[in-house]
């Protein structure tokens, strides 16, 4: 496995993994092999300047037996890049392309825009947002060593110009850390546009510099995607399966899975399914695919930012729960079909007042958000209660999302809902997850069938 560094980072940063995933005796024949990029550690004397040629040129004649690459932050997006430049060459590609704490290749990486602020100001973002290391603003030598590291780094994460290719053929497995705030979850599920072989998604316990923080963690769900082994979710995790086909004995095979363990919540739409499985028996579930409406037609736009163009709302909807052998709870939920009527219902006034409010462009963003938190939440619950008379008051607001509950249903404010936005086979679609508590760890599962 050739591991790539995260901006400013060296090949040390893997030293916790490495040793982790040497001492794991499922993985006997597996190496890891942190590739030292120029102008760092035992490379300090050379200028901190790289290509993607060159990483291709030093991993292609490895190529011949079967690797693995993992690339954190800036080293995700440059390993992406290099397993193309090899795809170009005619090269195997990796049996895993392993990303952690990135924002996936098309998309511009927010923190980028600080390469051009003065020193203490690029210093003082760094440790704020991506978890550098507070020395920099205050002892000199270690400021002069890796200042320039830095300055090189985010220059090349600024110009990065992603130029459309075909997805790759090797499946894609993604890792955030649940205290990274400046990458999260549904930033990460945007790998999977990048893929026809499958994509996961993995959430840890840490900060984005979880690589080096978390190493035994992040080397346990690495031998656990390497073996395939599964594990019921832990307390304050959900697992989440998307697949295609509805399949009414899914939920059944899931609590065998788990030895009955787990809660098993389901949701259809326009021929998609989501698979929840988590502890409690409070969670709720909802996916929607673009392409129908549920507000008036209005411009299109995409389900997971206002105004970028595609259009929202599923056809049909429904959501179940079932709590273990023999139990089952939940209550169905309204479709939505052509118009406002049916999705409309679903909508307190105060959230069509604000769609309403809300630029033409961004309202079908909006419902799209607004419907799929509802049933989520309608199902997580379980009572049958009227969506109309729960409210979120800030549909624009990324989320969690709180409700607020009319008469009656204060039980609501006890979920958070977190939305996904999803790039299937099928087009744009939307999950949101209703969760019994303040955070939630994601586990993601997309099959190959689904993904790219």
């Amino acid at each position: 496995m050739f591991c790539l560094p995260y901006a400013g980072g060296g090949a040390s940063a893997y030293t916790g993994l490495l040793r982790e995933l040497t001492d794991l005796t499922d993985l006997p024949d597996l190496t890891v092999t942190p590739l030292q990029l120029p102008g760092r550690e035992n490379r300090i004397a050379e200028p901190p300047a790289f290509t993607v040629q060159e990483i291709a040129d030093e991993i292609a004649p490895a190529t011949d037996a079967p690797y693995l690459l993992y690339g954190h932050s800036m080293g995700a997006r440059l390993a992406f890049e290099v397993v193309r430049e090899l795809r170009r060459r005619g090269l195997p590609g990796p049996r895993r392309l392993y990303v952690g704490g990135a924002h996936p290749p098309h998309r511009k990486v927010p923190l980028a825009a600080s390469a051009d602020l003065p020193d203490d100001a690029f210093i003082d973002q760094l440790v704020r947002r991506s978890g550098a290391l507070p020395e920099l603003k205050h002892v000199p030598e270690l400021r002069e060593l890796l200042l320039p590291v830095l300055r090189a780094d985010f220059a090349w994460i600024k110009n990065h110009r992603y130029a459309p290719e075909p997805p790759l053929d090797c499946p894609i497995v993604a890792f955030t850390g649940l205290d990274d705030g400046e990458v999260g979850a549904e930033d990460m599920l945007g790998w999977a546009r990048h893929t026809t072989a499958g994509f996961r998604l993995r959430t840890l316990r840490g900060g984005h510099l979880f690589v080096k923080d978390r190493p035994a963690e992040l080397a346990a769900l690495v031998a656990a995607d390497l073996t395939g082994r599964h594990t019921p979710p832990e307390p304050d995790e959900v697992h989440l399966w998307l697949d295609q086909h509805p399949d009414p004995a899914s939920p059944g095979r899931l609590l065998r899975h788990h030895d009955g363990q787990t809660t098993i919540t389901v949701s259809h739409a326009d021929g998609l399914t989501l698979v929840a499985a988590a502890r409690d028996p409070g969670i709720g579930v909802a996916v929607m695919r673009a392409g129908h409406s549920a507000t008036p037609p209005a411009a299109a736009s995409s389900p997971s930012e206002p105004g970028s163009g595609a259009s929202s709302a599923a056809s049909s909807a429904a959501s179940s729960s079932v709590s273990g052998p023999g139990r089952s709870h939940g209550v169905p939920v309204t479709p939505v079909g052509e118009g406002a009527g049916r999705g409309g219902a679903e909508l307190s006034a105060g959230e069509r007042e604000q769609i309403e409010g809300a630029a033409e462009q961004d309202r079908r963003w909006l419902a799209l958000r607004a419907v799929a938190a509802k049933r989520a939440l309608m199902a997580a619950d379980g009572q049958g209660a009227d969506p109309a008379l729960a409210d979120f008051p800030d549909l624009a607001d990324p989320g969690p999302w709180r409700a607020q509950g009319g008469p009656g249903l204060d039980r609501l404010a006890r979920w958070r809902v977190v939305h996904l936005p999803l790039h299937t086979s099928r087009g744009e679609a939307l999950a949101a997850v209703a969760v019994p508590y303040d955070r939630v760890r994601l586990r993601f599962d997309m099959p190959a069938e689904q993904a790219g």
